[in-house]
């Protein structure tokens, strides 16, 4: 046996439990007695046991011997180093309960982390001394160290975690163990058998440690609540004092000693579930999305905004999976206005194959139910050389007088101008020159035709629409008439979307702010919810009118001159405000197409 490092500093508990004893339970072995010592009942009640289970192991006291005789040849630990609990939540609850002394101790913990390690330490009386995870959702080692340093009185981490997936190695546990000696490190390996690496080995090495393990995941007990504390004798002996008597019950002791005998089954299923996790992350990411793959039995589907859709389309069809976002927009949550590293995430657990298979087909039924619109000009085409150029060229030629581009972008913001020739004819008629509607566009739209294919450019890129109609039904609408629109961008645009919408395409539809046009799209795509896309007060109006999630861009807001735009977009509906494609891509958590990750 490995010798056990010895540092000259004993970690002890809060003041209160070395003041108390442990409770002196009976001894074992007394099933086939006549019990008449501890006030239990001796009459079971017949037929009402789970099936298999003596009706004396339910009216006595339970009874751990066999069990823990068991653990401890599996787990090659003595049976001094090894103690029962109601899963790892009163593992970690007692943790806590035994070594922090109220209003005194410092806990260190990751952030975010399993609720309940901080839930347990707050409860206990610590100060909490939280570190973020990087933005990969990975721990900040460097962040941990430097906290280490302060010499907190508890460290404790879940390995792999819960709800960002992110692991500690062995190396780094053993080493935080030998440098940081004063501090009492709480490793939980509830998912430890799906990462395949442990360190409850370790505690025969170093009086710092305590090793969590749960029978709730690998192992399917989580409605019978089992799970253990690996620790030094003298550390278990501490918390013993603190544990309420028979916290763990004969039915899951039981349940573990058939589990046990069949743990060759119980590793086989481990890895059937990590080889259905893998194909779960490939199957996502064929349907275009971002999973963040874990080393426990669950993925994290990267849905942006749409995380919350993402779980209530779900739900609806009797599938539950998990919103870890929290805020719909943006990326920040709700405490203290820090980011929120698990903003948009959807946290999906791997189930049966024929369940994964179900996941798989559900996620494409979502993507075909929403759809995602985009307005052309000012939104995916700069047409401040070519349309805005054209209306100042009508002004000046009609009204003698050079128009300001400012004039041309308050007018808009007013909204019902959307039409470039209205808009124009708008002008004309606030400065006193009548011009009929029709010589105005006609006019405009031959000198438009003229300059257009060599002024206008991209907004967004092309690698931005493709992944996102790989997720989701694309479709432009657009206020141009069809003869604006296709000899300039016809060829260009028309197989990057599934559908594009001129204002003259369907007789009878009224032009933006109606949300016609939009309403006609969104039935052509077979979606039923969907966002539209656009840079105007009258496409945000269109947007909501249809229903729609309305996302405005403002690709100039620190642009004093146009200031406004934001402003004027919120106002008329704008959910949000976007900058640039990468922004919308960022909302969507589009895949980067250079290394996979989320944009």
């Amino acid at each position: 046996m490995r010798s056990r490092v010895r540092t000259g500093t004993r970690i002890l508990p809060k003041k209160a439990v070395l003041s108390v004893s442990a409770y002196s339970a009976p001894g074992e072995g007394r099933l086939g007695s006549v019990r008449l010592d501890f006030n239990e009942s001796t009459s079971p009640v017949e037929s009402t046991y789970p099936e298999g289970l003596p009706a004396s192991s339910v009216s006595a006291y339970p009874e751990y011997g066999e069990l823990m005789e068991k653990l401890s040849g599996d787990l090659g630990i003595s049976r001094e180093s090894l103690m029962l609990t109601n899963g790892s939540d009163e593992a970690i609850s007692l943790s806590a309960s035994t070594f922090i002394e109220p209003g005194v101790d410092t806990a260190l913990v990751s952030n975010p982390c399993f609720v309940m390690i901080p839930h347990c330490l707050t409860i206990a009386g610590a100060s909490l001394d939280q570190v973020d995870v990087l933005p990969d959702l990975e721990f900040d080692i460097e962040g941990l160290d430097r906290a280490l340093a302060r010499k907190p009185r508890l460290a404790v981490f879940a390995t792999p975690d819960n709800p960002t997936g992110c692991v500690l190695s062995r190396e780094q546990i053993r080493t935080w163990c030998r440098d940081y000696p004063e501090t009492l490190f709480v490793i939980d390996e509830a998912y430890g058998e799906f990462a395949g690496e442990s360190v409850i080995d370790s505690i025969s090495s170093f009086d710092n440690l305590l090793v969590l393990k749960t029978f709730s995941k690998a192992w399917g007990m989580a409605g019978l609540r089992l799970g253990l504390i690996a620790g030094s004798p003298e550390l278990l002996g501490y918390i013993r004092r603190v544990q309420l008597p028979y916290s763990v019950n004969s039915a899951a002791v039981f349940t573990a000693m058939r589990l046990l005998e069949k743990k060759d089954s119980v590793i086989g299923r481990v890895e059937e579930t990590v080889s259905l996790r893998e194909q779960m992350v490939r199957n996502s990411s064929d349907q275009g999305y971002v999973m963040r793959e874990t080393r426990a039995n669950f993925g994290l589907l990267g849905a942006g905004f749409l995380a919350g859709s993402v779980c209530d389309f779900f739900k609806e069809r009797n599938i539950l999976v998990r919103n870890r976002s929290n805020s719909v927009f943006g990326s920040t949550g709700s405490s203290a206005g820090k980011p929120d590293p698990m903003w948009g995430y959807v946290r999906v657990s791997v189930g049966t194959a024929a369940e994964m298979d179900l996941y798989r087909k559900t996620l494409e039924e979502f993507g075909r139910s929403f759809a995602v619109l985009f307005d052309l000009d000012g939104t995916l085409v700069d047409t401040t050389r070519s349309f805005d150029e054209t209306v100042a060229y009508l002004v000046s030629k009609y009204s003698g007088r050079e128009l300001l581009q400012k004039e041309l972008d308050s007018l808009r913001l007013e909204g019902g101008f959307n039409d470039d020739w209205v808009a124009a004819g708008e002008l004309l008629r606030r400065r006193g020159a009548d011009v009929p509607l029709a010589e105005v566009a006609r006019e405009g739209v031959a000198y438009y035709l003229a300059i257009a294919a060599e002024r206008e450019t991209m907004l967004i890129d092309t690698e931005i629409l493709q992944a996102l109609r790989r997720k989701y039904p694309l479709y432009i609408v657009t206020g141009r008439t069809r003869a604006e629109y296709a000899p300039v961008w016809g060829e260009r645009l028309d197989n990057l979307f599934d559908g594009v919408y001129c204002l003259d395409d369907v007789p009878g539809l009224a032009a933006k702010p109606s949300p016609d046009y939009l309403l006609e799209a969104l039935t052509d795509s077979g979606a039923c919810q969907g966002v539209y896309v656009g840079n105007s007060v009258d496409d945000m109006q269109a947007a909501r009118a249809a229903g729609l999630f309305a996302f405005g861009m403002d690709f100039a807001p620190g642009d004093s001159s146009r200031s406004s735009a934001g402003t004027a977009l919120t106002d008329a509906g704008a959910h949000v405000l976007l900058s640039s494609g990468e922004t919308l891509a960022g909302l969507f958590m589009l895949p980067d197409s250079q290394n996979g990750e989320t944009r």
